[in-house]
């Protein structure tokens, strides 16, 4: 399985982590998912939408 959200479609973001010396190097940041039940269904959704269903009563 990817590390995409089922919900809103959210996946892997690209950025740099940056020593004390400024030195770069590439890095990946992953999503958040949690494995959790939505409106009766178990989906993988990041926590994002996960704090949204619950603000909706979902």
């Amino acid at each position: 399985m990817s590390r995409v959200c089922e919900i809103c479609e959210k996946g892997k973001m690209d950025g740099k982590t940056v020593s004390h010396a400024n030195n770069k190097a590439p890095r990946k940041y992953n999503v958040n998912l949690q494995e959790t039940e939505i409106n009766g269904k178990r989906v993988r959704a990041c926590t994002k939408c996960i704090k949204t269903a619950k603000k909706k009563g979902n």
